[in-house]
């Protein structure tokens, strides 16, 4: 489980809990037999220990690790996860990490029998279809909209398929307000229609220990080469070209709200800070750290935080502040502000939006706490 990072997939944002214009919110999933079930006698305290002894190891930043472990071997000596079922105790050390220093990523959880072969690192079979929509939402204007980029076979046929059909249209517009995070595959092929030269997008950064030890969450690629740089390995994010169409010159428009999280505010950050987009909505997430699972015993297991996502321009990520939108808007109206600014009359706007309902609220009125 240890090697099987994931790359920067948002673990912080929860499962489904209702469409847009719903009445009502979704039943919530009932816990597992193995989340329900109670610590062992000492499990409790030999969890937290191994988590401390992980972060110093492994977490993207040392000193906030000293102290994350220091918290947890205090409390592991008074006895505070010693007793209650595995879900809560996952619950409590989640909560105690976050009280030390917030990060949208770092979380304690129960391992289900099926993740011996490596748990992913977040959503799965909680998320709606991976894309929601994708079509020619009217005329000239290409619209999709997407729950995470997980580099499936079946999403990958969908992104291709979508920009093929609309390779000539003159806007596209990428609805990112109930995104959970993912990869950079789908970016990849998305950036090859968008960009007319190798353009640098974002910048990310590992320990060189992690990466010697363990690779990257983003293997060497034509877009993605590490390189090392004292301590660290940092590489360059890049579009590379394809075929010449018309999408070169399209407009833009991405659409992003408070759960907009990880490779959705990768994609974001890097149309923004490019130049290539214009962002829609509120600021985003703020779940920045990229990074995957660590086994902590059969239980249990963290997702764990071991590398930055960054601007090339300013060096700064968004870890905690999100990415913030060209044009501040309530989310959900952030479509019709889209459509408009493609040439479509108000009303017609408002008509398509209606019919856009995505498979979960664009905007979380509570957040968990980061």
């Amino acid at each position: 489980m240890r090697a099987s990072f994931i790359a920067l997939v948002a673990a912080c944002l929860p499962v489904p809990l209702q469409a847009q214009a719903a009445a009502s919110p979704a039943p919530v999933k009932p816990m597992t037999a193995a989340e329900t079930m109670p610590v062992e006698a000492g499990e409790g305290r030999a969890v937290a220990q191994k988590l401390a002894d992980e972060l110093v190891r492994s977490f993207v930043y040392r000193g906030q690790a000293e102290a994350y472990a220091a918290m947890l071997k205090a409390n592991a000596a008074a006895g505070r996860y010693d007793k209650g079922g595995r879900a809560q105790i996952a619950h409590l050390m989640t909560d105690d990490l976050m009280a030390v220093h917030k990060d949208g990523h770092l979380t304690v959880r129960v391992a289900e029998p099926e993740d011996k072969a490596g748990p992913g690192g977040g959503g799965g079979p909680n998320l709606p279809p991976l894309i929601q929509s994708a079509k020619t939402i009217a005329p000239g204007i290409g619209y999709i909209r997407f729950s995470a980029f997980l580099g499936t076979d079946e999403e990958m046929a969908g992104v291709r398929k979508w920009l093929a059909e609309n390779k000539d249209a003159k806007a596209l517009i990428f609805d990112l307000r109930n995104h959970h995070g993912g990869g950079i595959q789908e970016q990849d092929v998305i950036f090859s229609y968008l960009y007319d030269k190798p353009t640098p997008l974002v910048q990310m950064a590992m320990a060189k220990a992690i990466y010697d030890e363990h690779g990257s969450p983003m293997p060497d690629s034509p877009t993605i080469h590490w390189t090392a740089e004292g301590d660290k390995v940092v590489t360059t994010h890049q579009a590379v070209p394809g075929e010449a169409t018309a999408l070169r010159r399209a407009k833009v428009f991405v659409l992003v709200s408070n759960k907009t999280a990880s490779a959705a505010e990768h994609f974001a950050l890097a149309l923004k800070s490019s130049g290539r987009a214009t962002l829609i909505g509120e600021a985003t997430a703020g779940a920045n750290h990229f990074g995957g699972p660590t086994e902590l015993n059969d239980h249990f297991y963290v997702w764990m935080p071991v590398g930055r996502t960054y601007d090339v321009k300013s060096g700064k990520d968004w870890e905690g502040t999100g990415v913030a939108p060209d044009v501040e808007a309530d989310p959900k109206q952030a479509l019709v502000l889209a459509l408009e600014k493609a040439g479509v009359p108000h009303e017609q706007a408002v008509k398509l939006d209606a019919q856009e309902v995505p498979a979960e609220p664009v905007h979380a009125d509570k957040l968990r706490a980061r």
